[in-house]
């Protein structure tokens, strides 16, 4: 079984107040997200959100993870996820502002 190290998405929304995928496991492949960083590239607090679509199924307040999280004008934060996914699921990200950028690591693994 092979275990694949790696940057798994980096994005900066393009689009305020949308969610842009930052992530969606391949076919054959599972994927464990280590870590979350985000990085507020502003002067201004910026809200943000993370939610994760199960087998890219329609978007439902159920697969939100993170909502609404300030954060802090000109700093960077990690959130430690330790999250599992399958074939098809999609990792989503959400910004208040274009300023924003956020990076997730973690591992693809054969299925």
């Amino acid at each position: 079984m092979a275990i694949n190290y790696k940057v798994l998405g980096q994005v900066v929304p393009s689009a305020v107040n949308t969610y842009t995928q930052i992530y969606a496991v391949p076919s054959g492949k599972q994927a464990i997200c280590s870590s979350l960083t985000v990085a507020n590239l502003s002067t201004d607090d910026i809200l943000y959100r993370v939610r994760v679509r199960v087998a890219g199924a329609a978007a439902n307040d159920k697969q939100i993870l993170v909502y609404d999280t300030a954060s802090a004008a000109a700093v960077s934060q990690a959130l430690q996820l330790s999250m599992t996914l399958s074939a098809g699921d999609i990792v989503e990200i959400y910004g208040a502002a274009t300023t924003i950028a956020f990076n997730l690591f973690g591992s693809e693994v054969d299925a």
